[in-house]
């Protein structure tokens, strides 16, 4: 048998013009030269809608893993042709994509609440707001990270491992909270293994590798306030962001305060906030404060 697609695609020529003994390698590369192919109507729909899921909260078709007939209908089905002969047009470059997408009118809408909006489209799946969204997991341990001034933005190479292994009759894996500038690596460097789950990670709904995740769940229980107030690697990046706030705002307590913000929050403190926390820093010192913001909504949530 031959290398080729599938021939009930319209739009993409199924034949690679290869011969049935051709190597796997180039097999692959006109496999994927087919799937990616400007002409393949559903490729670029396919990602523009992740890309879209992934900075609203769900795609435009709510299914991602599931264009077919037993997936959901595409809330606007207009714009989503659009936006994917758009990635096309601009040669496939997701970046462009999703600068279009951050900086449209849709999405940098107010998340406020509308009663009379909610009551004709509760789900909001006609974006007459900016849904609420908490960070992912690895997303927040990133964000912890550069808040305290410790996250290693290095490009490439090998990844980072938070487990070490050992056997006894099969093979065991035990997670560790590593230290040192190596494991500040971004999440996106973390090596996964499947039998061994990453505590802070999981209690942030961070999917289990063993099994496809086209959309997180994303829960809210206790657990999640007690790991920002007791995790081994909250309570040392708590320590990382108070000396940073101490050597580059020196001893005044109000300065202080008013960094945190701008490094967590991305806005001052307004008076009523220093009045009040100013004092608890003052009582309890800034690696409480620390963990207070870590543990806000307002650091938790993009709104």
């Amino acid at each position: 048998v031959s290398p080729g697609g599938v021939a009930s695609l319209v739009g993409v020529e199924a034949d690679f013009g290869l011969s049935p003994d051709a190597p796997d390698a180039e097999s692959r590369q006109r496999l994927a030269n087919w799937i990616a192919d400007a002409h393949n109507p559903l490729f670029a729909r396919v990602i523009v809608n992740r890309l879209w899921h992934y900075h609203f909260g769900v795609g435009l078709v709510d299914t991602p893993n599931d264009f077919g007939f037993n997936g959901a209908r595409p809330t606007h089905p207009e714009l989503l042709d659009w936006l994917a002969a758009e990635l096309v047009r601009q040669d496939f470059s997701l970046k462009s994509i999703q600068r279009l997408i951050v900086t449209s009118a849709t999405y940098r809408q107010d998340s406020r609440y509308n009663p009379a909006a909610a009551a004709v489209d509760a789900d909001n799946r006609l974006l007459w707001r900016k849904e609420p969204q908490r960070l992912e997991a690895e997303v927040l341990r990133d964000a912890m990270l550069t808040a305290g001034g410790e996250i290693n933005l290095a490009v490439g190479g090998p990844g980072y491992y938070d487990f070490t292994t050992f056997t006894r009759n099969t093979q065991f894996y035990e997670m560790l909270d590593p230290v040192g500038h190596s494991f500040n690596r971004r999440s996106l460097y973390r090596t996964w293994v499947r039998s061994g789950r990453n505590p802070l990670l999981d209690v942030f709904d961070c999917p289990d590798p063993s099994t496809k995740t086209p959309r997180r769940a994303v829960t809210t229980t206790p657990l999640q306030a007690l790991s920002l107030l007791n995790n081994s690697f909250v309570l040392r990046m708590s320590h990382r962001l108070a000396d940073r706030l101490q050597q580059e705002a020196g001893p005044n307590i109000p300065r202080q305060i008013t960094l945190a913000y701008h490094l967590t929050y991305a806005r001052p403190p307004d008076p009523s906030e220093l009045d009040s926390l100013t004092p608890f820093v003052a009582t309890h010192g800034l690696p409480a404060l620390c963990r207070v913001i870590f543990n806000s909504s307002e650091f938790l949530y993009i709104d």
